[in-house]
């Protein structure tokens, strides 16, 4: 269901709600059972509805940001792509020269020619549909290196006597730097499979460039340390204050809820939990002291809550375990992910040719990082 006709049936839920309190000035047991079910229902669409503001979000941010080709007209764009998509799937070595006359603007720094923006943008998205982190997260596209403003101490405001002095303060902001670190490898595919024209080589390439591309960023983007690589997320978050756990590899209900409660309240409406599958086993079998579960789970494949927040797995993060930053809560929205520049592809035909392959070198730029340290919290082992 798309966002509008969610928004439509989360309005029509409520006016059922609201018609059937006011039918009713006391509820006896069946009456309430249906409120009851009512507000589930509800509850549901909402949360469906902010999953889908979120997805709309992040499309717009794609859109708007990748930045266009440089080859000029869309006439030219047009025959650029024509000639890429030909040598992605020329049969031989006439084809291949045809092609590479035709993309003589398009050679990349790095040694391949450049992707056309239209075929970056179908490996994007399907990198974006492939990637848990990259659905939660703030993806832009640059030219360059970037600098992220962000806030710093806050302004200090207080209450002033008629006529009375008032202080004075300065608002402080700081930056975090996302670079370029080069991200690439070697696709190796079959002549026959070159050769078989029932196949969409060039949606059959975005898929596999994708998927190496998310075998690479995935593990960076939840614990990569920063040196030609991005900077995680677990690594960059804080531990809170009350965040470390009293055994070296467990955790307890009540520890999970300071975790929770570390991370200030405008952070947690939008925060989303980051865990690998062992650690979550584990916090699944945890109850409060009344005796119900941390975790909520849904029948509908709705994913999973603690304290309301949703879960989202990664099993790139690290297990309980002594020292470990084993959990991460925090508003990704302030998880900044940067793709640097123009992808680019060069074919090797001699290289493989021995064992009747091609191969393709990608090449990618790309960085990420925490722009803001206080919408994330780490629970962490002694």
């Amino acid at each position: 269901m798309d966002l509008v006709k969610l928004i439509a049936a989360r309005a029509a839920k409520l006016e059922e709600m609201k018609a059937l309190n006011n039918a009713n000035a006391t509820m006896d047991d069946t009456v309430q059972a249906q409120y009851d079910g009512l507000h589930a229902e509800f509850t549901k669409l909402n949360r469906d509805v902010e999953i889908a503001q979120n997805h709309v979000r992040l499309e717009s941010q794609i859109d708007a940001l990748i930045p266009q080709a440089s080859f000029g007209a869309d006439d030219a764009q047009a025959e650029y792509r024509g000639a890429f998509d030909s040598y992605l799937s020329a049969k031989n070595a006439s084809q291949i020269t045809d092609a590479v006359a035709s993309m003589t603007e398009g050679v990349n720094a790095d040694g391949g020619y450049t992707v056309p923006v239209a075929y970056q943008n179908t490996v994007i998205a399907k990198l974006n549909a492939l990637s848990a982190t990259r659905s939660i997260s703030s993806v832009m596209g640059t030219t360059s290196t970037t600098n992220i403003p962000t806030e710093g101490a806050a302004p200090t405001f207080a209450w002033i006597d008629e006529e009375g002095t008032y202080g004075e303060t300065k608002s402080t902001f700081g930056n975090v730097q996302l670079n370029a670190w080069k991200l690439g490898g070697i696709i190796k595919v079959s002549r026959e499979l070159l050769a078989d024209t029932a196949i969409n080589f060039e949606a059959y390439m975005a898929g596999q460039i994708a998927k190496g591309i998310d075998n690479a960023e995935a593990p960076a983007f939840a614990v990569g340390d920063g040196a030609k690589k991005p900077t995680g997320y677990a690594t960059g978050a804080a531990v809170g204050a009350s965040s470390t756990t009293a055994a070296v590899d467990a955790v307890t209900a009540d520890e999970i809820i300071d975790i929770y409660y570390d991370l200030p309240e405008e952070y947690r409406r939008n925060a989303i939990w980051r865990l690998n599958d062992k650690t979550m086993k584990a916090i699944d079998k945890l109850k409060d002291g009344q005796g119900n579960y941390l975790v909520t789970t849904f029948s509908d494949g709705t994913k999973p809550t603690i304290k309301g927040r949703p879960v989202v797995i990664d099993n790139y993060m690290v297990d309980l375990g002594t020292g470990n930053k084993f959990i991460v809560l925090g508003d990704f929205s302030y998880y900044q992910i940067a793709d640097r520049g123009d992808m680019s592809i060069q074919r090797l035909d001699e290289l493989y040719a021995g064992t009747g392959m091609v191969g393709f070198q990608v090449t990618v730029r790309v960085d990420a990082k925490i722009t803001l340290s206080e919408a994330f919290n780490a629970g962490k082992n002694s």
